[in-house]
């Protein structure tokens, strides 16, 4: 049933109009023209129609989006040591802390070009090698036009790789 303030439609008529009143089965509109006309309620029906009261737009500021920007351009560092990774290794084998470190490189390789950065640094130490030659055989099999040096001496003493996009 319909109640005051509803919008109808007359069924078998190009009307629309307002409920301004509702006695049994009568129903009082205000039409689109401002007159009062009464129907039975079997006539009417709710208008569905699409409108809109407010419109509300939501924007990104200036800001936001030089900061976006402003992060694809950063060099993001990757710390690859096991420690930097999990809670505790006391436990594990070294198999099972490179296969760590190994999806580790494969999630911020994918998170990397889906955020269009440039380059990654992956820290990995200098040890015995092994992350480095694993991680690198990674990226060759999996990544193509990339290119991988080593990256600053002076900073990382050796023990990073530099992964540019």
């Amino acid at each position: 049933m319909f109640k005051a303030g509803d919008k109808v439609r007359v069924l078998d008529d190009n009307q629309r109009g307002r409920v301004i009143g509702v006695h049994k089965t009568r129903v009082t509109i205000v039409n689109e023209f401002g007159f009062e006309e009464t129907y039975s309620a079997t006539e009417l029906i709710p208008d569905k129609s699409f409108e809109v009261d407010s419109v509300v737009i939501k924007t990104e500021s200036v800001e936001k989006l030089k900061t976006k920007e402003t992060n694809r351009e950063e060099t993001k560092e990757i710390d690859l040591h096991i420690g930097q990774l999990v809670d505790s290794y006391r436990n594990m084998s070294n198999y099972d802390m490179l296969q760590i470190q190994l999806a580790k490189i494969k999630e911020e390789m994918d998170s990397a070009i889906s955020q269009k950065r440039k380059k990654l640094i992956f820290i990995h130490g200098h040890g015995k090698g092994k992350l480095k030659e694993e991680m690198m055989a990674l990226l060759k099999k999996n990544y193509k036009n990339i290119k991988t040096y080593d990256a600053s001496f002076r900073k990382f003493n050796g023990g990073a790789t530099v992964v540019e996009f």
